[in-house]
């Protein structure tokens, strides 16, 4: 999921928070400190009218790009906000921003209204008591959210204690092409299996590429430990692509040699790659998504506001956009992202639940991700791909 990032960027910027003193936040309305406003929605939504959100995020995806460009735009113009778009190639350069602010004792006034986030960057700016508090579940359109569901509630098992609102869905899901391969492997003991028996036809990128280490990451929660599945990756090399003797740097070399035939498999934290790679002509139209392990590595990314915004009921009014049914469908379709939505469908009216079924009958979607993995801690992923890197790759 693109709003992760890695790097030591956030370390330092922890220790910087930690020796600021405690700062006081006054709201719009006369809140108290880093919580939302407590007027109601209407006075919010008169707030916000004339304000310009400035909404940091990461920039490197055109299909999200235009989505934002032309469909929460204009969903936001239409209520008085204008939204701008500020590409950033690291999220962990918006949280820099906050914390120099909040460095310069700015309270209010602040450059950043929303941020894409999840992961590190969301646990390193609420250590540091950066995001505006008590406004998740106040929404109106929250309450088509589950938030008791672990998924939503925990970020990379961070609570997000109303700090943040998912926005969109994660799954990490496989290609192959069902017209060359009949039966997928769909365990980590079919495809060592089947890896053996076509030799060079599978590889992943290497840690710390984020793909590779979901897929790392994966097999140490399927296969129970972290000594089992660096005991599995090293018996699996020999027979990946190459002999073992290089690996892909980036999961668009991967679907570069999936979509060139020199692999049989890929593999993405994004659900609907399958479909963007079918559509713009990269993987055969005959690719389909499967399953490694019975249920997919899952994570939601979120939106949050940091405290010191400065078009706050500007940005609260974006948040709530960002789960109307009616966009979170538009983003759902296959024809456009097929990001699967964070809704949950059964507190959706039924009329509202049909704006979902063009999702459900794509075949290069899937419609379960099966017994769902919660993602590792973000603090435990350095140490996973440090042992990969000594004990598989070396």
């Amino acid at each position: 999921m693109r709003p992760t990032s890695r790097g030591l960027l956030l370390a330092l910027a922890f220790g910087l928070a930690l020796t600021m003193a405690a700062t006081t936040v006054a709201t719009a309305t006369g809140g108290h400190r880093g919580a939302a406003p407590a007027a109601g929605w209407s006075s919010i939504l008169a707030g916000a009218r004339g304000q310009t959100v400035r909404w940091w995020m990461y920039g490197g995806d055109d299909r999200v790009n235009a989505y934002v460009d032309t469909v929460v735009k204009p969903a936001a113009a239409r209520l008085g906000v204008k939204l701008v778009r500020v590409p950033i190639s690291n999220t962990a350069d918006a949280v820099q921003r906050v914390l120099a602010e909040r460095k310069a004792g700015k309270t209010s006034g602040g450059a950043v209204d929303l941020i894409w986030i999840n992961g590190e960057n969301f646990a390193a700016g609420k250590q540091a008591g950066l995001w505006l508090k008590h406004w998740a579940t106040s929404l109106p359109n929250a309450r088509y959210v589950n938030f008791r569901d672990p998924q939503v509630a925990r970020d990379l098992q961070v609570p997000i204690d109303g700090q943040e609102v998912p926005w969109s869905a994660a799954a990490f899901v496989f290609a192959y092409d069902s017209a060359q391969i009949k039966q997928p492997p769909r365990s980590f003991a079919a495809l060592l299996a089947w890896a053996k028996a076509h030799p060079g036809r599978f590889t992943y990128p290497a840690p710390p590429d984020f793909t590779g280490s979901a897929f790392v990451r994966q097999a140490v929660q399927r296969l129970g430990s972290r000594k089992k599945a660096m005991a599995y990756l090293k018996e699996l090399k020999p027979h990946q692509y190459r002999g073992g003797t290089s690996f892909p740097q980036s999961e668009a070399e991967l679907d570069q040699l999936f979509g060139n035939d020199q692999v049989d498999i890929a593999m993405s934290y994004d659900p609907s790659f399958v479909a963007s790679g079918a559509r713009k002509g990269q993987f055969p139209r005959t690719a389909r998504p499967f399953l490694i392990g019975g249920g997919a590595l899952v994570n939601d990314s979120y939106v949050t506001i940091p405290a010191d915004a400065a078009h706050r009921a500007g940005a609260l009014v974006v948040a709530n956009l960002l789960l109307d049914p009616r966009l979170q469908a538009i983003k759902a379709d296959p024809a456009g992202l097929g990001i699967p939505t964070v809704l949950d469908l059964g507190r959706l009216t039924r009329k509202q639940r049909r704006l979902f079924a063009a999702a459900r009958r794509s075949p290069y979607l899937l419609q379960s991700f099966g017994k769902k993995l919660a993602e590792l801690r973000a603090a435990d992923v350095p140490a996973i791909e440090q042992q990969w890197e000594r004990e598989v790759l070396r």
